[in-house]
């Protein structure tokens, strides 16, 4: 017989209706599963089945022998006695794992909560299954309430959105005993696996521990997602690890952060702290920060980035993409390339995705939308929001005077600070 191999929700089992092989009868329904936490993947090794008086049996999983997606029906060979006939205690190294997972948090190794668990993902391969991932997203808490069929047509008819599974594997993850509790187990996610979080969710789990604790783990990030991550903290948590780690550590993340969120740093450290962070950054670097901390902190100066891509007329589509692949890494935003003339006065823009499709020998001043909106370097934070309101740009270039570029604003960056409160809630 050819082997089946595709994966299930574990929601979706709980819902599945247990059928005796021999005679077609049904069982009652499945209140649990249990697995065997010796392996890399847990492998699921028997049912809790609660029978129509009530009663709780335990049934081995060598005793299924159909998994019926198109039915949703289990068929158990009852003929093969339970491990303990009419009994429901688990072995030893087995563990119930609605009983044990559902609705858990997922945290830290300190204890610092992330999210909840609303599934969990199976591996099938014929009858056998094995646990692989941990369902943390909303869909997963719609599939057991039943709601995801109809809650993703509303989306999908409404916002043309479609509701995206979010899975922390398996292998990222113990189960661990709560001290003092030990029926009730955490999740933890090793300290070595950190840095495959996303920023925000990494700087979310340091900002929830204490103060050593924080400061313990983020010297243990390399540098450049240390960079990413102290972005997304609160400045007051930025300020205090600045505070707490060597200058020429905190020199190197610096180095790895975009130049808005450097300036709006500095700004609020002591004279000393900062004097002594410069004579660890080269000195451009240094001059740029100094330039930003001199514009007001009501004008887009105080905003921009100065981080950007910008060419010379002149310059090929082939050129271009040659530059954004040597500097990627480094800015904020690649989704415009900038147009300067021969003073780096900026006269046109384009996008990524004409420059890519372009014929590489074309001229980017052919390719150049001339009618630009940009804003003054003194220009009201306020109006500069206006711009992004009005126009629907992602960023907007920041020029002086005399129309040479000096830096771009993302909206991010416009919208957090007119509405200051937006970027408070999202960090509390």
């Amino acid at each position: 017989m050819a082997k089946i191999q595709n994966f299930m929700f574990f929601a979706d089992i709980l819902g599945f209706t247990p059928v005796d092989s021999i005679n077609g009868r049904k069982m009652g329904t499945i209140d649990d599963m249990f697995a065997i936490f010796d392996q890399t993947y847990p492998r699921i090794s028997g049912l809790m089945l609660c029978m129509h008086g009530r009663q709780k049996i335990k049934i081995p999983w060598k005793n299924v022998q159909k998994i019926d997606e198109n039915t949703h029906r289990l068929m158990i060979d009852m003929s093969a006695s339970p491990d303990e006939p009419n009994g429901h205690e688990l072995h030893k190294n087995e563990t119930l794992l609605k009983k044990t997972f559902f609705d858990k948090q997922i945290v830290n190794m300190l204890g610092s909560k992330v999210v909840r668990v609303n599934d969990l993902h199976l591996l099938r391969e014929d009858t056998n299954l094995w646990l692989v991932h941990i369902d943390v997203g909303i869909k997963g808490l719609l599939r057991r309430l039943g709601w995801l069929t109809f809650i993703s047509g509303i989306f999908d008819w409404l916002l043309s959105y479609d509701i995206k599974d979010k899975f922390i594997s398996w292998k990222y993850a113990q189960a661990i005993p709560t001290p003092g509790i030990p029926s009730l187990p955490y999740l933890q996610i090793p300290s070595t696996k950190l840095s495959e979080l996303h920023p925000a969710d990494l700087a979310e789990i340091l900002t929830d521990l204490g103060n050593d604790e924080r400061i313990t783990f983020f010297r243990t990030l390399d540098n450049s997602t240390a960079a990413r991550t102290l972005q997304e903290m609160p400045l007051n948590i930025q300020i205090q690890l600045v505070e707490s780690i060597t200058p020429k550590r905190i020199a190197d993340i610096i180095n790895e952060m975009q130049m808005d969120e450097v300036v709006d740093l500095l700004a609020k450290l002591s004279h000393g702290k900062v004097q002594e962070l410069y004579s660890y950054l080269p000195a451009e670097t240094v001059g740029e920060i100094k330039d930003l901390l001199k514009h007001s902190w009501h004008g887009a100066g105080s905003l921009m980035n100065t981080e950007f891509i910008a060419v010379k007329k002149d310059v090929t589509a082939g050129e271009a993409v040659n530059k954004i692949r040597t500097e990627f890494s480094k800015v904020e935003s690649i989704y415009y390339i900038y147009i300067l003339d021969e003073d780096d006065t900026v006269i046109g823009l384009t996008n990524l995705r004409e420059v890519l499709v372009a014929d590489p020998a074309m001229p980017l001043s052919e390719l150049m939308h001339e009618n630009i909106v940009k804003v003054d370097v003194e220009e009201n934070i306020k109006n500069v929001a206006r711009v992004f309101f009005k126009y629907n740009f992602t960023a907007v270039p920041v020029v002086d005077e005399n129309n040479h570029m000096l830096g771009i604003i993302s909206m991010k960056d416009a919208l957090e600070a007119v509405f200051p409160e937006m970027k408070e809630e999202v960090e509390g």
